[in-house]
């Protein structure tokens, strides 16, 4: 009786780090950040005037190639927030794993984004 617990306690201790290195690779694959990084250019109607949104590995931005100092508020698949440095929120949405709208609080104005890549 003593060997099959100990057989079972091993057995149980294997899945149990097996589960636990299975659940790290998922997490692993599901850092969103990568979702966002690119060049995604829109227009701003009220300027008259297209614009390039650069986002690198590690999440800092340029506009026009001038750096934002922000906060970051959310990220997720689905939703990017950042907080300027004004206090307004810059929110891209994606649209089935792609960037598709950024949203600038400061303007109340949604503009449609896309890759230029």
């Amino acid at each position: 009786m003593k060997r099959k617990w100990h057989v079972f306690l091993g057995a149980s201790l294997a899945a149990g780090a097996l589960s636990l290195f299975l659940r790290k690779e998922e997490a692993a694959l599901e850092d969103p950040s990568s979702l966002y990084v690119g060049s995604w250019s829109f227009f701003h109607p009220k300027e008259v005037k297209d614009h390039v949104l650069t986002i690198y590995p590690d999440l800092s931005m340029t506009i026009d190639g001038k750096a934002i100092a922000y906060q970051l508020i959310e990220l997720t698949k689905n939703k990017l927030t950042i907080q300027d440095q004004f206090g307004y929120h810059l929110i891209i949405h994606t649209e089935n794993g792609v960037p598709s709208i950024l949203y600038d609080e400061a303007d109340d104005v949604s503009f449609p984004i896309s890759s230029t890549t």
